[in-house]
This record gives structure tokens, sequence and C-alpha cells, in this order.
């Protein structure tokens, strides 16, 4: 009997353990990162203690000893712990070795882009001390507040800044490098390239190389998707005409991307109908900072034809009565259209502006309105974005973005 009593106690014993490792992390060490906004084709992380793999999709954790990589057509956009967005290409290695919160602006980044390419709007933790490192096969980038794109591709280094200074450290470099290269605001450029041997050349313009964040994904890769929030976009063909006013305020829908979950049109009644009652108490009893990222909505049209891979994402801090940080970026037959914003917010509700816009490898102009609805749980507006040089070259449109 009591041999009995023992064998059941060890077998109670394993069954907790079994679901006590499901419960942690995959390795005991590892830390939340952040997590995963979006997900399209082959996305998968593998943790580099244990060399397991798990695929990621939407709301999935990051920990701080994954590596994730991108399939040919995958794509990926990344939330960390203090903010930053990170959106990786298709075909890329990104190692993330450390990200660590700290008090202020402080914390620790250590990552590490092994192959493809990345675009990134920093968060919290800055770079001003050194903390902030991304290595690369020439060398490592540091930050000090930004938004950049780097990619490794064909044995070169390209690089863009589009807001903010990063230094470039060619110690890794095969030639030795020259010495640390500041490129941005305070720097002589803020295009290049720079070869394995650490030669760095100046650009005028972004370079051609860097490929689409928002590569036109697989209908297959898109219907293997699972998750309820996931919107789906309608393979309507849009007119080419160039008309200012949105398509559905002009009572021609030209495109229309649905909610799943609730399977209905945006209209302008509905939208009249968002956003009309005071917002002055529910702001003023609001702290901390929110994070609008489930594109609830869309209506968007572009004078180059059908939309797709549509995303945005906003972070409000109700403390500082900031829009902290907005990005959008969807695609058309021209390329990736994505637009930089920050703004304030108000009694009345927010005041947004447009830090960088760009269609391919144009640059863009333009404008994103919004305002809260709902209480403060949703945001409801509108975007129209511009080529600079060719301004007959349009994209409009309007959304319902929520929290998670």
């Amino acid at each position: 009997m009591n041999s009995n009593l023992t064998l059941l106690n060890q077998r109670q014993l394993c069954a907790g353990a079994m679901v006590l490792s499901l419960l942690l992390p995959l390795s005991a060490s590892a830390a939340q990162a952040g997590k995963t906004l979006m997900s399209r084709g082959e996305v998968v992380a593998t943790d580099t203690a244990t060399e397991a793999a798990r695929n990621l999709k939407r709301r999935s954790p990051i920990y701080d000893v994954d590596i994730v990589n991108t399939g040919a057509a995958g794509q990926a956009q990344l939330r960390m712990q203090d903010g930053a967005l990170i959106a990786l290409k298709a075909q890329t290695q990104l190692k993330i070795d450390e990200y660590q919160m700290g008090t202020g602006e402080g914390g620790s980044v250590v990552m590490e882009l092994i192959s493809g390419g990345l675009r990134t709007i920093t968060g919290e933790i800055k770079g001003d001390k050194g903390n902030y490192k991304l290595k690369t096969p020439v060398g490592s980038i540091g930050i000090r507040g930004t938004h950049y794109e780097v990619e490794w591709k064909d044995n070169e280094l390209f690089l863009a800044v589009w807001d903010g200074t990063i230094e470039l450290d060619m110690s890794n470099a095969t030639g030795g490098g020259e010495g640390p290269v500041l490129l941005g605001k305070g720097g002589d450029f803020s295009f290049a390239k720079v070869s394995q041997s650490g030669a760095v050349t100046s650009l005028l313009k972004p370079p051609s190389q860097l490929s689409s964040i928002s590569s036109t994904v697989s209908q297959s890769a898109q219907n293997t998707e699972t998750d309820e929030e996931t919107v789906a976009i309608s393979n309507t063909e849009v007119s080419t005409s160039t008309q200012t006013s949105l398509p559905f305020l002009a009572g021609n829908v030209s495109q229309i991307v649905r909610d799943v979950s609730q399977n209905e049109f945006i209209n302008e009644q509905e939208l009249d109908s968002l956003g009309v009652k005071p917002l002055s108490e529910l702001i003023a009893e609001r702290s901390g900072s929110s994070a609008y990222t489930v594109l609830d909505r869309i209506d968007a049209v572009s004078s180059l034809g059908a939309v797709s891979a549509i995303d945005m994402q906003m972070t409000v801090n109700f403390d500082r009565g900031t829009v902290e940080q907005g990005a959008l970026t969807f695609q058309d037959s021209g390329g990736e259209w994505f637009a930089a914003f920050n703004g304030l917010i108000n009694q009345e509700g927010m005041t947004l502006g447009v830090n960088f816009a760009s269609h391919g490898q144009n640059l863009a102009t333009g404008t994103i309105q919004s305002q809260f609805t709902n209480g403060l749980d949703r945001l409801t507006g509108s975007f129209n974005l511009q080529e600079v040089e060719n301004p007959s070259v349009v994209a409009q449109g309007a959304f319902i973005l929520s929290q998670p």
C-alpha cells in the first residue's frame, strides 16, 4: 500500500511539474522583452538557450533569449517593453540579447541584426548613456532617440535615418572601418551604405536596396491567420482618380476593409455618431499610458490601386498629455506608405502632426486626424497622404483604433 501511495505521489509531482513548465517562459531566466503586434507569413521565435521554436502570432510574447526569424513572405511588427516599435522585413533574423526597463530613461537594450532588415521607432530607453546597441555584421548602432531603418543585403549594410541620430561604430568590420560615424540630425548625412570592410558611402536619398517592410503577403499566408481581431482586406480595385475627398464621405466606397467579428461596413452615419460627448472629465481622470493597437475598421484607398497590409498603432500618455508615438503603414502597387506621427491631447481630444512620411523611396507629406470615442476606449479618425514631388499620388482613409 505504501509503495502504491509513493507511486501516486510521484505521478502527481510529475504532472504538477509538467503543468508548471507550461506556465513558465521557455528558459527559466527569460524575461519578456515585448509582444507581437502583427505577424504574417512565417514568423518564428527560437529560444537560444533551449533551441525550442514557436510560431509567433498576434499578442505572442517575445523574450530576451529569442532569435526572431521571418520567412520569404513573412513580416512582423513588435512592440517592446519601453514602447518601441520594430517592423521586421522578410527573411530577417533579429537576436534579442537583452531588453530591460530601468527608471526614467534607464534600462538596457542589446539586439543583433543577423540578416535582413528592420525599421524601428525607439521607445523610452535612449542611447545617450550607451544603453542601446543594435549589433550588425559590420558594427554596432547606438541611438539618441530616433527613427531609423537598417538592412544587411549582399554583404553591405544600408542605412536610412528618418528622425533623430544614430552612431555607427564599425569595430566589427573586416577592414577595421572608420571611426564612429553619425547619421541623421547632427551628422553630415542621413542615408548611407557600408561595405563589409567598413567603407562608408554617403547617399543623398534613401538607398534603393532597402526592401519594403510591408511586402505583399500571399493570400495563402493571410488565410492561415486565426486571430479573431485580424482584419480582412477586400480585393476590390480602386479607381485611379485623384479626388481629395474621403471615398465614403463622397458616397463612393471604392475599397472596404471589414471587421471580421462584426462583418459591418464603415458608414457615414456611424462615424458621425462617434465621439460627440465632452471628454474633459474622462481625460482628467485617466493616468498612465494606453496603447491603441487593434485596427477594428478601416476604409482606405490609393490613386495607384488596391491597398493591402494595413497596420496602425498609437500610444497615448495621459500623464503627460501627449500622443508619444504613432505609426501607419500600408501597401499599394507603388510600394509601402509609411507615416510616423505624434501630438498632444486636450479636453476636446487630440492634435496630431506627421513627423515623417514616405511612399516607396519617395518622400511624402500629409495629415492625420483623430479623436476619442466610446469613452476613451477607441480612436476614430482619418488620414490623407501624398507624395511631395508627385502630388497626384495620394492615399486616403478613415480608421477606428482600439486598445487590446
